[in-house]
């Protein structure tokens, strides 16, 4: 029993390390509190009435999804705080024409857990996301609690659904989306949409329905009670800024991305070795007592 119930608490804290380092990487990409389980946009066929958007900002934002969609890769640079537990800044390249692809570095910069990550070698991570993919590298001293493995690769194969423009998409899925006017975002000029996301905001019929109601499930057991979305969109109709605040059961989450360059090009990279590397799905509970 107590070697088993070690093995537990190993996995526990791994995975705690995991959640801190992968927390940032899903929500630079442009989904908040939805990224931490899949993106569900808003379901244009759901019967449920949208009177309170008007028709212009609704049209407005779908064509802000298609060219922010198009262009294809941008520069990125994010900042994230989790309550005042830990706080980032993150940079990089990210394509997104074929599943997401590119490389971040995440810096840890602020909170009362950074201690304890500086002394777990974590003040710096590397993100790397090949063919629709994510990894993250982690340190020697994780890896001397993971068979040896260095990376964590997130099981979400679907990570092309975090593309930026998906920030857009969520939009499109509350029910109090506006425009709050115009302002410039590090020189560009600007039109800023604003809206509030809750569980019970996501589509109850169509398509997405069955996967809409499996997230409902999991924000509510997270204590996701609402987030606030705001974009940027530029005179092209694409996204520039991205700033959203998640309240839940563990305190605010705040994130804030800017895109440049659109259409710059992404340095290939590579997966890291599958011997150095192990599934953030083989450090969850339910697989410690198997």
């Amino acid at each position: 029993m107590g070697t088993a119930r070690t093995g537990v608490t190993r996995r526990s804290t791994l995975l705690s390390l995991c959640a801190l380092v992968l927390g940032p990487l899903l929500l630079i990409t442009g989904c908040g509190f939805l990224a931490l389980t899949a993106c569900a946009p808003g379901d244009r066929d759901d019967p449920r009435p949208r009177a309170t958007v008007p028709a212009e900002v609704l049209r407005a934002l779908r064509t802000a999804s298609t060219a922010t969609r198009q262009a294809g890769s941008a520069r990125v640079t994010a900042v994230m705080t989790m309550g005042d537990r830990v706080s980032t800044r993150t940079t990089g390249t990210l394509g997104w024409r074929d599943g997401l692809n590119g490389a971040l570095t995440i810096r840890y910069t602020g909170g009362t857990l950074v201690g304890t990550l500086r002394g777990l070698d974590i003040g710096t991570t590397e993100a790397r996301f090949v063919d629709g993919v994510y990894y993250a590298r982690m340190s020697d001293a994780f890896a001397a609690g993971s068979g040896g493995r260095h990376w964590v690769r997130h099981p979400h194969d679907s990570s092309a659904n975090f593309a930026p423009n998906q920030s857009v998409e969520l939009l499109l899925a509350a029910p109090d989306t506006r425009r709050t006017g115009r302002e410039t975002v590090r020189g560009v000029p600007a039109t800023r949409y604003t809206g509030t996301l809750r569980p019970a905001d996501l589509p109850t019929r169509g398509p997405a329905a069955d996967e809409s109601a499996e997230l409902r499930a999991q924000l509510s057991a997270a204590g996701v009670t609402e987030e606030r979305i705001d974009v940027w969109i530029d005179r092209a109709g694409r996204l520039v800024k991205r700033a959203e605040r998640s309240e839940t059961a563990s305190g605010t989450l705040h994130s804030t991305a800017y895109y440049r360059h659109f259409g710059v090009r992404v340095a290939p990279v590579t997966a890291p070795p599958p011997a150095d590397t192990v599934d953030y799905t083989a450090l969850l509970p339910s697989q410690a007592t198997q």
